[in-house]
């Protein structure tokens, strides 16, 4: 069962009871009002742990400009709300900045737990399977940041950096995206994978459907999208991968996809099938703090080969041994280079 949100009554008192403690300690009469009120209903608990956490965690976002607006907006609800207390008391200028923060809790502590997203991270060679709220499921490839938020109405995903596999619980009435840059990726229900790489943001159809549209940070997604500028709804079927950049309006590249060789990196291993050099260094690059680096054109040959992730090694024999390139190897950084 859901637990029930505390009500924004529940709230102002959590609020006006986190202001009063932080002035000093109650009196005995206050302290004993401050007693019944928590225990009189344990919603008023959870308002008050969640308005004190705010209080304590909330310094490092406070300079944005929503919180900032918030904040604003607040402080003047409560000096006209509350013109006695100001009255009764001289409130030094620190007092005031640390009741505007709280009174966010006020104005805008439902904003704040629903708005705030879910951070998901992976470090170098590292993978993380992610159960979301809504039921979907995430696959992290390693070096990867996907932001969630899961709303009344939308389900919102932004993949900051790496690459990730989605397969997505059924709800028409409740669009999955996924943002990368100027894109945005929006199913229903569906299995698929999104990948950053080199300034391309590459999208592989596993089942079902998605939409590729060309749309701008912070743009909302509708149940049912009309592609704009992009790829056409129908063209990305399974088993096809689309290549598009990820800033820009562009039409972007359609290719074949095996998804046996595209979803190898889940069991450890990557799977070059004559991928240009610059595209496989990206996605080794993932799996080792020894990094490999591209000189001159030698980015644009193609290379082939099975490579467990993480050795660097390998790698670099197998592309030594089989094309035209010179290799200088160095404690921290392996440089491939054209003959």
């Amino acid at each position: 069962m859901t637990p029930r949100e505390p009500s924004s009554e529940q709230f102002e008192a959590a609020a006006a009871w986190c202001l009063e403690l932080a002035e000093g300690p109650l009196a005995d009469e206050r302290q004993d009002a401050f007693d019944a009120w928590l225990a009189e209903n344990p919603d008023n608990l959870t308002a008050f742990e969640r308005s004190s956490s705010l209080w304590r965690h909330v310094g490092e976002a406070a300079a944005s400009p929503e919180l900032i607006d918030l904040r604003e907006r607040a402080l003047a609800t409560f000096r006209r709300r509350n013109q006695w207390r100001w009255a009764r008391r001289a409130v030094n200028r620190h007092m005031v900045a640390a009741a505007a923060v709280l009174l966010l809790a006020i104005g805008g502590a439902a904003w704040w737990w629903q708005t705030a997203p879910e951070i998901y991270r992976t470090g170098v060679g590292e993978r993380r399977v992610v159960m979301l709220d809504d039921g979907s499921r995430a696959s992290l490839d390693a070096a990867t940041e996907v932001d969630v938020r899961m709303r009344g109405d939308r389900r919102e995903l932004h993949l900051v950096s790496g690459r990730a596999k989605f397969d997505v619980a059924r709800d028409p009435l409740k669009p999955f995206s996924v943002r990368v840059g100027d894109k945005l990726v929006v199913a229903t229900g569906t299995s698929f994978s999104v990948e950053t790489i080199n300034g391309k943001l590459r999208v592989i159809l596993y089942e079902g459907h998605v939409v590729v549209l060309d749309r701008p940070a912070g743009a909302v997604a509708t149940a049912s999208p009309a592609p704009k500028n992009g790829v056409e709804d129908e063209a990305l079927t399974p088993g096809r991968e689309l290549v598009v950049a990820m800033s820009g309006q562009s039409r972007g590249q359609l290719a074949n996809a095996d998804p046996v060789r595209s979803l190898s990196w889940e069991g450890g291993q990557l799977v070059f099938d004559d991928e240009p050099l610059s595209l496989a260094v990206g996605r080794i690059n993932r799996y080792s703090t020894q990094r490999v680096a591209l000189q001159g054109s030698a980015g644009r040959l193609r290379v082939n080969g099975v490579f467990n992730t993480g050795d660097v090694e390998a790698f670099v024999t197998g592309v030594e041994q089989t094309l035209p390139v010179r290799v200088m190897r160095q404690p921290d950084v392996v440089t491939i280079g054209p003959q």
